[in-house]
């Protein structure tokens, strides 16, 4: 694949998987909005990087369980992933 080609594959398929996940994720868990307003309004005692990691898991795990070639394995704790 060549640069130009990685580009187009990332803006076509990955970032907007990213998008939609995240406003799933905001519509289903609201409270997301809320953490992460925090940060940006400076009264979070939570830790920043260990908030945006887990926030990326969680966006991570719904572009996972929702893609079409999908299987559970057991390896994901939680509904979405039972065997």
């Amino acid at each position: 694949m060549t640069n130009r080609e990685t580009i187009i594959h990332w803006a076509q398929d990955i970032i907007p998987a990213v998008f939609r996940a995240e406003m799933a994720l905001q519509l289903a868990v609201p409270e997301w909005k809320e953490r992460l307003d925090a940060f940006k309004d400076g009264i979070s005692k939570e830790d920043p990087h260990a908030v945006s990691m887990e926030y990326c898991l969680e966006i991570a795990r719904i572009i996972v369980t929702q893609g079409s070639d999908y299987v559970p394995d057991g390896s994901i704790n939680g509904e979405a992933d039972f065997t």
